[in-house]
């Protein structure tokens, strides 16, 4: 795995990435994949060629308007839109499938900073690690990645000014500074992508879907701008590799408008570059549902636009911009949302890639894992739960694969089945204070009070919470104090372990940040599971200490994972490692190679997810 030269203005925390780690098995067996061979010197179209056809990871990292803070758990960003948390096991089916290249989705307006003393907006080193976590479940697997910027609120303005401009180009620059640093020795397999659909989103006189022409360039003058601010700031970053990474520029809305894709400008030295293009073509029949819309395949629009005919014509400009401009395209979004039409949708897939392959186009899959809504954005494709394809997907992904004389591997549909709860999962451990606990469950319908008085005199940086919990939502504590109204949820900072959530002290330090009181003023304390049912079976303190070692002679060398060195593995020594990667645990040099998993001599974030692998397991 290639090192990350990380970028902070900041005093970094030892891999605060823990405590937001994706599930159980996101990680091989035995130890972390390495990348077969590096990839360089290839040009622009040296890389296009040779990547295929991709998948998008939609409405994951992308997320935004959550009102979150930019301190929060990735894990809370990356599920807000009802997507699971991304998996080593979900690219892994991706690539089965016969994709080689994955494109991430990422808004970072939302985990931004400003430093004064740097007089920049610093990324929460949470997110960077989420982020290069994500990327490198595809890039270890030599599958090609292409990371962005999306969603984001300082570029998709209601109206462009000269005054939103200076704002977007700052922000631009300064998160293309620290993902550059962040990647600067990832190889040619990870390419960059400046925007995703830059626009304005109330301009009357500019349409937000529009092509950008009708303020007399300065729309187009204003997106090449941070085009070629997206460029300069990723070459200027120094590293071979940021030399020769392929850059991916859209034009205004990232539109499929011929004129559109024209005006975009290629800057001054740019190297190795492509035009980047959404396309959900035919409109009418992949996205419309009104009158006019047909989902019939070959067939015609309600206008009696000819759906042959117009993918015909448009890879076929396609393939002449390209040309003209001596840049390559990258189709960074296509795909026909589900109308109960799979055979019309193997159709379409069929015709739509044999066009993007003659002209050498490749073409990336949006996925937002939604079904069944049947109004043109059901773009389903991977179920993420358990990693297998939609009933009414899998056929379309044959005839995609097809084009390509990939045959692809398929896993069928497997409904998600909740672990049921039982104390034999669930190893509490007698060094854990013991706060509150109903044996046989205590059912909260809305919210109901529990011991605040136990809680007080635990409530301090010495010891983190745990809940045992049964709940279809997401487990919260509240602290409301009389005098404030304000109900102040502190949500956990893990709940990767079935059926166990994981408070801090800083969770609810933050959590009642704005509220204006403190902790001890606190008068009430509540558990939640925001609006859903919530059984809890246990609340504990659990003390920020170091692990004791045995003294007595003859005392076996403890097991990989055991950290308690108490002869076993358990959801005790989950916790110990989260607190010891969060800085608030010491471990001998015994404790260490116990927490050393896959054995290279480094204690991270990876033995996190094998340790949660390995206490899972134990108990099916």
């Amino acid at each position: 795995m290639k090192n990350q030269k990380k970028f902070s203005r900041f005093a970094a925390v030892a891999a605060v990435a823990a405590l937001t780690a994706s599930g159980f098995g996101i990680l091989p067996e035995n130890a972390i994949q390495t990348k077969a061979a590096s990839l360089t010197g290839l040009s622009a179209q040296d890389i296009t060629s040779q990547m295929t056809i991709g998948w998008n990871l939609g409405n994951t990292l992308d997320v935004a308007t959550t009102g979150m803070k930019s301190t929060t758990a990735p894990g809370k960003f990356v599920t807000k839109w009802g997507n699971p948390e991304p998996t080593q096991e979900l690219f892994d089916t991706v690539k089965n499938a016969g994709f080689n290249t994955v494109r991430i989705p990422t808004t970072w307006y939302e985990h931004l900073e400003y430093d004064e003393a740097s007089q920049m907006y610093v990324v929460n080193d949470a997110w960077m690690d989420y982020v290069k976590q994500t990327v490198d479940f595809a890039y270890q697997q030599d599958m090609f990645v292409i990371l962005n910027v999306h969603h984001e609120d300082f570029i998709n303005e209601k109206i462009f000014t000269d005054e939103t401009y200076a704002v977007a180009a700052k922000k631009l620059g300064d998160i293309w500074t620290q993902v550059a640093e962040t990647f600067a020795d990832y190889d040619q397999h990870l390419i960059f992508e400046g925007m995703n659909e830059p626009r304005q989103t109330g301009n009357s006189s500019v349409p937000e879907w529009g092509n950008g022409t009708q303020d007399g360039g300065y729309t187009t003058q204003y997106i090449n701008n941070l085009n070629g601010v997206f460029v300069k700031t990723v070459r200027n970053q120094g590293s071979a590799e940021n030399q020769e990474r392929l850059l991916m520029l859209p034009g205004y809305c990232a539109s499929s408008d011929a004129t559109a894709i024209r005006n975009i400008a290629i800057p001054e030295n740019a190297g190795n570059v492509a035009l980047s293009v959404h396309a959900y073509l035919p409109y009418y029949f992949t996205m419309a549902n009104d009158e006019k819309a047909s989902h019939e395949f070959p067939g015609k629009s309600g206008w009696g636009e000819d759906y042959e005919y117009s993918l015909t014509t448009f890879f076929n400009t396609l393939k002449q911009i390209s040309a003209e401009k001596n840049t390559p395209v990258i189709i960074g979004e296509f795909s026909a949302s589900d109308f109960d039409n799979t055979e019309s949708r193997c159709n379409w897939a069929k015709s739509y890639l044999s066009k993007a392959k003659d002209a050498g186009i490749p073409c990336v899959l949006w996925d937002n894992n939604v079904v069944s809504k049947n109004d043109g954005e059901s773009h389903g494709y991977v179920y993420r739960l358990t990693n297998t394809w939609y009933p009414q997907s899998a056929p379309v992904i044959e005839a995609m694969m097809s084009v390509y004389g990939i045959t692809p591997t398929l896993p069928a549909y497997e409904e998600y089945v909740a672990p049921e709860f039982s104390w034999d999962n669930i190893n509490i451990g007698d060094n854990w204070k013991e706060l509150y606990k109903t044996e046989q469950g205590f059912e909260l319908e809305a919210w109901k009070p529990a011991m605040l008085e136990q809680w007080k005199q635990y409530m301090n940086p010495d010891y983190d919470f745990v809940m045992v919990y049964e709940t279809a939502g997401e487990p919260a504590l509240v602290l409301q104090n009389d005098a404030n109204a304000t109900w102040n949820y502190i949500y956990a900072s893990d709940t990767d372990t079935p059926f166990v959530a994981v408070f801090t002290y800083e969770d609810a330090v933050n959590a009642i940040a704005d509220a204006g009181v403190s902790i001890e003023e606190e008068d009430n304390l509540y558990m939640s599971a925001t609006a859903e049912p919530l059984t809890v079976y246990g609340i504990f303190a659990v003390p920020k200490t170091g692990a004791e070692q045995p003294t007595e002679p003859g005392v076996p060398v403890p097991e990989k994972g055991d950290l308690k060195i108490d002869g076993q593995v358990t959801v005790l020594d989950i916790i110990a490692l989260h607190q010891y990667l969060h800085g608030s645990y010491q471990f001998d040099e015994l404790t260490y190679h116990n927490a050393d998993m896959n054995d290279d001599g480094i204690v991270n974030v990876y033995d996190l997810v094998l340790l949660k692998r390995q206490v899972l397991n134990s108990k099916n």
